[in-house]
């Protein structure tokens, strides 16, 4: 049997022959797509602030609470830590190569914390952008 408009007809030969035209508008696609990765990339991005929390040095907790996330221009995400010294604890040495630092007062921390997170993180975090991604496109 066929399934065809407007109810079942019988032996059908004629689905052979046929064609099916869908029309779609572009721009809606594009809109929708970019929408999409837009809440994606923001769930990630505060995902990636969460875990990396733990590796930020804490001295005091001044470095740890400056974290944010802040977009930029088209749409790209930056994790941001907003102190004088955060440059200078993310590579663990000042930028004219002075001062290395040889020791971080709270263990499980260093520099480069994201890429620590990273690390640990990255099945979660490819996880959570497919999810969001997927999400927003219902």
């Amino acid at each position: 049997m066929c399934l065809q408009t407007g109810g079942i007809i019988g032996n059908c030969r004629w689905y052979k022959n046929m064609s099916v035209i869908v029309k779609t508008d572009k721009q809606k696609w594009i809109g929708a797509i970019n929408k999409a990765s837009g809440v994606a990339l923001y769930a990630l991005a505060e995902q990636m602030l969460a875990d990396s929390e733990q590796f930020v040095p804490k001295l005091t907790d001044n470095l740890r609470e400056s974290g944010k996330v802040v977009q930029g221009e088209s749409g790209r995400m930056y994790l941001v830590w907003d102190t004088v010294y955060a440059l200078y604890q993310w590579f663990g040495i000042r930028a004219d190569g002075s001062h290395p630092v040889h020791n971080y007062t709270t263990a499980g921390t260093g520099k480069q914390w994201v890429e620590t997170a990273k690390g640990q993180n990255m099945e979660k975090w490819h996880d959570i952008a497919q999810k969001q991604f997927s999400g927003a496109l219902k």
